[in-house]
């Protein structure tokens, strides 16, 4: 009991203070004018990317949206892409003042160096707050994207996927309401969908929240041979729930003898989800592929796709996975519902109802005719989030985030 209230004070004051910081820096900032500087055309970005997928999911549409060049401050390079530099802390720093703190030095240095139009952060914690501190102190426009949805900020985001906030132990609202606070000071705000803009309006957050996705490859095509039933790609942590995945493919199984399954993906769950497969009697079932590169190609043979979280936004997974025809069974939370038309595209699951996905898993198993209806239907609602389709949204995005910022106007030359 003891450890438990030490660690909520210690986490709260960490994230009170860290709050509090933020909101000084942004105050502050107002009490100067803004100088006028030429338009760089760069926009800096900082976050963490989980896989190969979700970084060129969000940044291959960032980098064609008409910016000369994106800066990304990360732990560590990606894949090479056209008009992408990386700019990454030595690990030495990150060892001497911890992931975040590096990263935070990176990006303040990055604003100096290259003034860029943008300073975007994924994540209100701790990527958007140094964003913010940084973009006040260098006169950059400031974006905070709300990469896990409202889970970010409800109760302090004792929820969220964050460490540091489920050491909260529950909700908090006065760290809500600084979390809100501080989201106000943004120039703009990017959200995976309406649920999450509406959210914001209810809080009366007044800057400008643009809906973006991330984008899915579509021009790749599918795969005509579907080896793989089911697919289940993401971390296997707690809030994919993946254990419930392994639940459902015991409970076809019963239906479909020969049903193959795939999990790709790694995280602090997969042994535990081999062993629960085992005693299931499904260890033949499911292939357990851990971290791999190919992750389109493996949807690309699957039929439907299947995604068991207690959260999302808008998964990256399951939009690649509609891209290559891949039909979605999946539980209606976050921002999912946002492409999945219940009934047409994919089918929407009350969470946790095992036998919702079993239902509809089967029944489109057992017809190929509608399973091929679906997977057009799937592909073509896949389509509205195509990397051009992306790309013009954050165009738009980025010049108003600008202009907001700078009243007077962008300065003759601007691509934005």
């Amino acid at each position: 009991m003891i450890s438990n209230r030490l660690r909520f004070a210690a986490t709260y004051l960490l994230l009170a203070s860290a709050f509090g910081i933020a909101l000084a820096v942004a105050r502050l900032s107002r009490i100067l004018p803004r100088v006028r500087r030429k338009p760089s055309g760069r926009v800096l970005v900082t976050g963490t990317f989980h896989n190969p997928g979700w970084y060129r999911s969000h940044i291959a549409p960032l980098a064609r949206s008409g910016v000369q060049e994106v800066l990304l401050v990360v732990d560590e390079p990606q894949s090479p892409m056209a008009r992408v530099r990386f700019v990454c802390p030595p690990r030495w720093l990150s060892r001497l003042i911890s992931r975040a703190g590096a990263k935070f030095v990176w990006t303040l240095m990055a604003g100096v160096r290259y003034a860029p139009d943008l300073i975007m952060g994924y994540h209100i914690i701790p990527a958007a707050l140094s964003a913010l501190i940084v973009g006040k102190l260098v006169g950059s426009a400031t974006c905070y994207q709300m990469t896990g949805g409202p889970l970010e900020i409800v109760g302090g985001g004792f929820a969220s996927e964050s460490w540091l906030t489920a050491n909260l132990g529950g909700p908090c609202p006065s760290l809500e309401r600084l979390a809100i606070n501080v989201i106000s000071q943004f120039d703009t705000v990017v959200v995976r969908g309406h649920k999450a803009r509406a959210f914001l309006r209810a809080r009366r957050i007044t800057s400008p929240v643009h809906v973006i996705t991330g984008s899915a490859d579509i021009t790749a095509g599918a795969n005509g041979n579907r080896y793989y039933d089911l697919a289940f790609v993401g971390r296997m942590a707690p809030i994919k729930q993946p254990d419930q995945f392994v639940e459902t493919v015991a409970e076809v199984r019963r239906s479909a003898p020969g049903l193959r399954a795939v999990m790709v993906g790694e995280g602090p769950l997969l042994s535990v989800l081999q062993i629960q497969a085992s005693e299931a009697g499904v260890g033949q079932n499911i292939s357990f592929l851990g971290r791999r590169s190919d992750v389109r190609a493996i949807l690309a043979q699957s039929k439907v796709f299947v995604l068991t979280s207690r959260s999302e936004g808008l998964s990256i997974a399951m939009l690649e996975a509609m891209a290559a025809g891949a039909v979605p069974v999946v539980a209606d939370v976050g921002e999912l519902g946002e492409l999945v038309t219940h009934g047409t595209s994919g089918f929407l699951v009350q969470p946790n109802r095992i036998g919702g996905y079993c239902d509809h898993i089967l029944s489109l198993l057992s017809s190929e005719e509608r399973w091929r209806q679906f997977s057009r239907a799937a592909a073509q609602a896949a389509g509205r989030c195509s990397i051009e389709a992306v790309a013009e949204r954050w165009r738009c995005c980025i010049g108003e985030a600008i202009r907001s910022a700078y009243p007077a106007g962008r300065e003759k030359g601007s691509r934005l």
